[in-house]
């Protein structure tokens, strides 16, 4: 049940117990985990572990990415406008999430189906794979995330989703303890049956995690009788910041979509970490994205988002050029702590962003496109990715002749040399751009004017087109 409760102007509202709070935002756990592994070890595995062509990986992480772009604005539409006698969201969580879970399976698992000769059939295989996960990550996530702004107030929403980040701050500590044993455990082509255990465990975690709120939350935001894109998407980018931190957004995600996907095989291949060594690596992520994790909530609430956001950012731009540089592992662990740091920044602040925008267009209109904010996004944003994938697949098959340190006579590729400062004026471009984003709305004032009656609301929609 949720409890009620009354707003100052005494329309009744609701808002989730604390337990309710939890069990909806641990939810993101399985899925996350997923994607964390996805995210980080699926360069290492494809492209260092079973042999396939920087290229042939780069097209099929690029293709996966346009495949997530179109399922999450498709369901994210489609469950706006959805009725079923179980609601709108609920289904697409329903019948996505055991899929999703077999898909993810699948990606691991080419030797059950492919030959360990035959390079085409395995880059086929990858790009099938990839892209079925990300479809059914896309039919999940979306519908369950535009639930969100349904569910709360914009009172409690940090609340909900400071549950999220911690099932997402988990989800990396799986994701990476479980790509550092698969970077240490694997010799070959295969996989280790240590790591299709874990896989196994991530399968139930994210089936096991939607049970409690299908089974226990009901609410939703108002239905919009006549379907209409068009409309809905017009009226999403009249909002000047909306667009302005779609760019924002996209822009990082080409900066960071490379620092995920290189960040093992730089340590794996070029500076040639031990068992030991990547274990160390995986616990030094970890506690470096835990800490700044701390430091940037602690600057949105002194200094707003933008500005938080801003800093993180900053970081990312100054420490990734050093990465053409190290030649020793104890470098590279001070490097790669420093870019985690800014990892945490980035990975902090979406839910709130997407849910601050939705709940700003219901004060406004008074119709829920929730599912609009969260699932159109997706086009821009793994637009990018895809693009970084791909040009990612060009650097991994530079030349090799960049020597591996502490080996001579052994050689990689000059892209191992050449990431981090090109990820890096990706994020100085996104630094520049959010300096005329409006991320920190003044809800109250936009509940005032909107309460007031047809002629400020009219007033308030111009603003909206022209002023964010």
């Amino acid at each position: 049940m949720l409890t009620p409760f009354v707003f100052a102007n005494e329309d009744v509202g609701w808002m989730l117990t604390r337990l309710q709070k939890i069990y909806f935002g641990m939810a993101r756990l399985g899925p996350s985990m997923m994607l964390d592994m996805i995210s980080l070890a699926t360069a290492l595995f494809y492209y260092s572990l079973q042999d396939l062509p920087g290229i042939y990986t780069g097209i099929s992480l690029a293709t996966s990415y346009l495949v997530i772009a179109a399922a999450q604005l498709g369901f994210g539409h489609l469950s706006d406008r959805t009725v079923t006698r179980w609601g709108r969201r609920k289904p697409y969580v329903m019948v996505g999430a055991p899929l999703m879970a077999i898909s993810f399976l699948l990606v691991f698992t080419p030797h059950w189906f492919v030959s360990p000769t035959d390079t085409f059939g395995l880059f086929i295989y990858a790009t099938v794979t990839l892209s079925v996960f990300k479809m059914f990550y896309g039919m999940v996530t979306t519908p369950f995330q535009s639930w969100m702004p349904e569910l709360t107030e914009p009172e409690e929403r940090p609340s909900v989703s400071s549950w999220q980040n911690v099932a997402n701050f988990l989800a990396f500590i799986v994701g990476t303890i479980a790509t550092s044993l698969l970077a240490g455990l694997s010799t070959g082509w295969g996989l280790p049956p240590e790591i299709l255990m874990i896989i196994f465990v991530m399968m139930a975690i994210e089936i096991i995690g939607f049970i409690p709120p299908l089974a226990f939350l009901h609410r939703e935001g108002k239905f919009i009788p006549q379907p209409s894109l068009r409309k809905d998407l017009s009226i999403a980018l009249q909002n000047r910041d909306f667009v302005g931190w779609l760019v924002a957004q996209g822009l990082l995600s080409v900066g960071f979509a490379m620092i995920t996907s290189m960040a093992f095989p730089y340590v794996n291949d070029y500076l040639r970490f031990g068992m030991v060594d990547l274990l160390i690596f995986g616990l030094e992520l970890l506690g470096a994205v835990f800490t700044f994790f701390l430091i940037w909530m602690w600057g949105i609430r002194r200094f707003g988002k933008r500005r938080t956001l801003q800093a993180s950012m900053a970081l990312a731009v100054v420490v990734l050029p050093f990465t053409a540089f190290v030649t020793t592992k104890t470098l590279g662990f001070v490097v790669i702590a420093l870019v985690a740091a800014a990892v945490a920044g980035y990975y902090l602040f979406p839910y709130i962003i997407y849910a601050d925008f939705a709940h700003k267009d219901e004060l406004i209109t008074g119709e829920g496109r929730a599912g609009i904010y969260t699932g159109f996004p997706s086009i821009p944003l793994n637009i990018c990715q895809a693009a970084s994938a791909a040009l990612m697949g060009v650097i991994l098959d530079l030349p090799e002749i960049l020597e591996v340190p502490g080996h001579p006579g052994e050689y990689v590729s000059l892209g191992y040399q050449l990431w981090g400062p090109i990820s890096a004026l990706f994020i100085l471009l996104a630094v520049i751009v959010l300096q005329w984003v409006d991320l920190d709305p003044d809800f109250n004032a936009l509940a005032q004017l909107h309460a007031q009656g047809p002629e400020d609301e009219t007033e308030e929609a111009a603003d909206f087109s022209f002023e964010g």
